[in-house]
């Protein structure tokens, strides 16, 4: 009788698994992996701020943060750069101070929304519905004006380079050139504390926006200046601009399509942001009053869907302390 070499039986149950295995992959052939048609940084915002992915992707990143889900990060200099500082204040008669910004992005990160600070990513954005002047806090102290993003959380203040608020001399506060006036709590200290939190509110088609500081304080210091006629347009889906003077556009309408903006329209809204931010650029560099007539971007939103939005809840934003130790409300200034 002969004997099997010792690991021949070994070697034989090797090369029967490699046989079984290359006869179920060859079985396999044929099967197509199930891949999705788009990102998932966009399939995890809700439907109706898709558009937002759509037209922004360029401009920076999508990441996701806890509790928030997938937020928005510009492409920006993350160690000196903050919100609502490269553009200007638009004084309109409905809406208050607008903010007009030169960045690409402007026109969707500072009308909807939130931005919000994350001890990881710096300063993000995440989507909201109701399209607003400017979404921020303001105060007074002394002879400045200060203004800060509707934070969603207090933890993060002292991440903050500067802290939250930036604050511009109340004479300026009215011109297109404040960058070169700009100034933080670390800049200022003394001059920017102690200020009192203005809650100068209005309510406009349900939206209810802070119109900053009263424009007969700012004359006080700046002198007179002449009010901005503040224009909707809304690129892929109106040929004609509507003034929000007289019919604001902030609500989406009721039977929006589900399926998002086409991608004319969105190219069409990248156009738009592209020349909006060229000429706002222009006025900071030139500097002086802003002009007669400004036009905004806005974009008809679909319906809320049953999925969440990535957004934080209502009521949970709100303004930092103003300067030091804080300050009560008041009505206006």
């Amino acid at each position: 009788m002969k004997h099997a070499i010792p690991g021949t039986r070994a070697l034989r149950l090797l090369a029967m698994s490699l046989l079984a295995l290359s006869q179920l992959s060859c079985a396999a052939v044929g099967l197509t992996p199930v891949t999705h048609p788009e990102p998932v940084e966009r399939m995890g915002l809700a439907p109706e701020y898709r558009v937002f992915y759509d037209a922004l992707k360029d401009q920076g990143d999508w990441v996701y943060v806890q509790p928030y889900g997938y937020v928005f990060r510009p492409n920006v200099n993350f160690i000196t750069w903050r919100p609502y500082e490269d553009g200007y204040w638009a004084p309109s008669e409905i809406y208050g101070w607008t903010w007009i910004s030169a960045e690409p992005f402007g026109w969707a990160t500072y009308h909807y929304g939130n931005w919000l600070y994350d001890r990881y990513y710096g300063w993000v954005w995440t989507p909201g519905r109701d399209w607003g002047p400017a979404w921020v806090s303001w105060q007074v102290t002394g002879d400045y004006a200060g203004w800060s993003p509707l934070l969603t959380t207090s933890d993060s203040y002292e991440q903050i380079r500067g802290g939250p608020w930036t604050f511009a001399p109340l004479s300026t506060l009215g011109s297109t050139n404040l960058a070169s006036r700009l100034a933080h709590q670390a800049d200022r200290g003394a001059q920017v504390s102690g200020g009192t939190l203005v809650r100068n509110l209005a309510e406009r088609d349900g939206v209810l926006y802070n119109r900053g500081p009263s424009f007969g304080l700012v004359e006080k210091a700046e002198g007179s200046f002449p009010r901005v006629k503040i224009e909707a347009i809304e690129p892929g889906a109106a040929p004609a601009g509507r003034s929000v003077e007289t019919k604001p556009g902030a609500r989406p309408a009721a039977g929006a399509a589900e399926k998002g903006m086409s991608p004319a329209g969105i190219e069409s809204v990248r156009r738009a942001a592209a020349e909006s931010a060229r000429r706002a650029r222009a006025l900071v560099d030139r500097g002086g009053p802003p002009p007669s007539s400004v036009q905004v971007i806005q974009t008809t939103l679909p319906p809320p869907s049953a999925q969440a939005p990535s957004a934080a809840p209502k009521g949970q934003t709100g303004a930092p302390p103003a300067g030091k130790g804080g300050a009560a409300d008041t009505t206006a200034h």
